[in-house]
C-alpha cells in the first residue's frame, strides 16, 4: 500500500518535469565548448567535442542535468540546426531568443506576404545564413529584428517555413487551439 501511494505521489512529478523540453535558448558567448557528456573537471577525458563560435546562435535544449549538490540546472544537452548534439554548461547559454535564417528570405513590413494584398510591403532581403532576434510568433510568420551594427536594427516579418530554425511546435500550439 505504501509503495502504491509513493508511486502516485512521484509519478506526477516525473511526468511534469520534462513537459517543458524541448525549448530554445541561444549561445551567450562567441566561444563555447560543446562536450560529449556533462563534465569539465577531468581534462584527461577529453570531453570537448568542438568549439562553437557564433554568439546568439539558437540552440534547442533537449535534456537538462543537475548535480546532486546544486540548486539549478548545471548542464544542458543541446541540438544544433544541423542535428549535432552535445552538452554545454549553463553559463554558456542565454535566454535571449534568436532564429537562424537558413535560406534567403524576404523581410516584410506587416504580417502579410500575399502578393495580391495591399498589406504586403517588402522591406528588404535577408541573406542566409543569418542570426536574427525573435520578437513575436504568429501561426504563419515571425516578427524579427535584424541587427545592423551595435545600436540599430531593422524590424519586420518573415514567413515561418523550413528556411527558419529556432521555433518549437509548442510555441505555435496555443495559436491553433
Amino acid at each position: 500500500m505504501i509503495r502504491l501511494i509513493f508511486f502516485f505521489l512521484i509519478l506526477p512529478l516525473n511526468a511534469h518535469s520534462d513537459k517543458h523540453i524541448p525549448y530554445f535558448k541561444s549561445l551567450a558567448h562567441d566561444e563555447s565548448w560543446l562536450r560529449h557528456y556533462p563534465e569539465n573537471q577531468d581534462l584527461k577525458k577529453q570531453t570537448e567535442k568542438f568549439l562553437l563560435t557564433e554568439e546568439n546562435m539558437p540552440v534547442k535544449v533537449i535534456e537538462e542535468f543537475q548535480n546532486n549538490w546544486s540548486d539549478y540546472t548545471d548542464w544542458y544537452r543541446i541540438e544544433l540546426f544541423n542535428g549535432i548534439q552535445g552538452w554545454i554548461a549553463h553559463n554558456q547559454l542565454s535566454k535571449k531568443r534568436t532564429l537562424l535564417v537558413l535560406k534567403d528570405t524576404k523581410l516584410y513590413a506587416l504580417k502579410s506576404y500575399d502578393p495580391d494584398s495591399w498589406l504586403t510591403i517588402q522591406k528588404g532581403l535577408i541573406l542566409a545564413p543569418k542570426i536574427v532576434n525573435l520578437l513575436e510568433v504568429d501561426e504563419t510568420m515571425v516578427k524579427i529584428s535584424v541587427p545592423r551594427g551595435k545600436k540599430s536594427s531593422i524590424k519586420g516579418w518573415i514567413p515561418l517555413d523550413n528556411g527558419v530554425w529556432g521555433v518549437s511546435n509548442k510555441e505555435l500550439q496555443p495559436l491553433y487551439d
